[in-house]
């Protein structure tokens, strides 16, 4: 926001829990459909004929705006404006952009269409998520999950239950990643037209936003009084984020746990991309070769249900023993997702009940490593004055191994099969395992 302009101030929620419902878990729903969508375009253009190495190049750019944070918070920070504002237009945004890259899935320049329109809706979604969290979420009480779900509870005045917030994130990847991919697949057979299949995919995508674009428009508390608590926006200000990062760069626990960031989940920025590209390679390319629909089934139902068990578990085991003595122990799971898609690389005619568990027992061991990961984010960013900054900042650090790592991945498949790969990836749990330890002694007085 400019010095001109009034600061939104907070004013609780008093129009009862009912009405709340009609517009926090279309909020969150919102919120999933991003990872939803990459997901979904990552295997429509393996689909649509784009080798192995460009389509992970493409996902990899794609996710570059993720890195932009900090930037996209400032941004918010100075054109603050009324709560509302930010939500529709980013929605509408996303809107647009997913039923331009459909229409242009009929033509010769359906790559250059998603090249081209793409960006728009991955810009439109890190604005929308920083909107959701500024505005809505009180995030000082509420809990955030890395890589694309996030839950949060708004104020303890008028407390809304965690496990709704999760349900709502979790139904929003299963329609994306599990029910469109499945009707792509169905569409496929029946149509006999990957081109039609998918641009109808992404049409109804569009709708979805569309949708809650509309209801939002209509539900959406806004005006010039936030729903949440202020967020501090100290070093989101001209000449601010200078100083503050100095101030981080000079406190030895600040750098911990920066370090902590970028390499506790080194494993996983190696499976991120070519774990699903392997699920759908043929099988004399050294891939599962599965279909849409068994696609859907494994990765967009069973691992998502998978990934939401272990970080529902992992939650309570903090709360319950604290994160001192389970960090060492997620490391250690870190080595699961490699060891089972290792498993299934030297078994590609395992039948899919086999597919399913081996992909669960990876993601399950994910998730809890991932409630472990958003702890340390709470520690990194608890009763700090910039921690709106820090929290931008652990984000931006945790997703750059991801997107550095995928940018690389389909020049690797080039030199080295999966089955090396996922060898790697087993392997690089040591230094999860390292980070983590040395987390722990450096932080051991707290």
């Amino acid at each position: 926001m400019t010095d001109k302009q009034p600061k939104t101030t907070y004013r609780p929620h008093r129009r009862g829990t009912k009405t709340r419902w009609l517009w926090l878990p279309s909020l969150m729903f919102g919120d999933g459909v991003a990872v939803s969508v990459l997901v979904l375009t990552m295997v429509m253009l393996r689909r649509m004929g784009l080798d192995t190495a460009d389509t992970a190049l493409a996902i990899a750019l794609l996710s570059i705006p993720v890195l932009l944070r900090p930037l996209f918070e400032m941004v918010v920070t100075h054109f603050w404006g009324t709560t509302k504002v930010w939500i529709l237009s980013t929605q509408f945004i996303s809107a647009l952009s997913l039923a331009a890259v459909a229409f242009t899935l009929h033509t010769s320049s359906w790559l250059l269409g998603t090249v081209c329109f793409m960006p728009f809706f991955v810009c439109s979604s890190v604005f929308y998520n920083i909107a959701l969290h500024r505005f809505y979420i009180d995030t000082s009480q509420g809990v955030h999950l890395s890589q694309g779900v996030h839950l949060s509870q708004v104020h303890q005045q008028n407390p809304t239950p965690q496990h709704h917030n999760t349900t709502t994130s979790i139904m929003a990847l299963l329609f994306g990643c599990g029910v469109m991919m499945m009707i792509a697949g169905n569409m496929e057979v029946v149509t006999r037209n990957i081109r039609y299949s998918w641009s109808l995919v992404f049409y109804v995508m569009a709708g979805v936003e569309l949708f809650l674009w509309l209801w939002h428009t209509i539900f959406l508390p806004g005006g010039t009084h936030g729903y949440a608590k202020p967020k501090p926006t100290m070093g989101l200000h001209r000449g601010e984020f200078r100083i503050s990062l100095r101030r981080m760069l000079k406190r030895k626990d600040d750098i911990t746990a920066l370090t902590f960031f970028i390499l506790f989940l080194l494993p996983e920025t190696l499976l991120a991309l070519t774990a699903p590209l392997f699920l759908i390679a043929k099988p004399h390319n050294g891939g599962l070769g599965l279909s849409p629909q068994e696609f859907a089934f494994t990765q967009g139902t069973i691992a998502v249900i998978a990934i939401a068990l272990g970080y529902t578990l992992s939650g309570k085991a903090i709360k319950k023993h604290g994160l001192c003595r389970w960090l060492l122990p997620s490391a250690l799971l870190l080595a699961v997702p490699g060891a089972a898609l290792l498993f299934l690389s030297y078994n590609t005619a395992a039948p899919l009940s086999i597919v399913a568990a081996a992909l669960a027992a990876g993601h399950a061991a994910l998730g809890f490593a991932l409630s472990m990961v958003k702890q340390v984010v709470v520690r990194f960013t608890r009763n700090m004055p910039d921690n709106t900054l820090r929290h931008a900042i652990a984000r931006t650090l945790i997703a750059t191994p991801f997107v550095l790592v995928g940018m690389f991945a389909g020049a690797m498949l080039t030199l080295i099969d999966y089955q090396h790969i996922f060898l790697l990836a087993t392997e690089l749990s040591i230094a999860s395992l390292t980070v983590a330890a040395f987390y722990l002694y450096r932080t051991r007085k707290k």
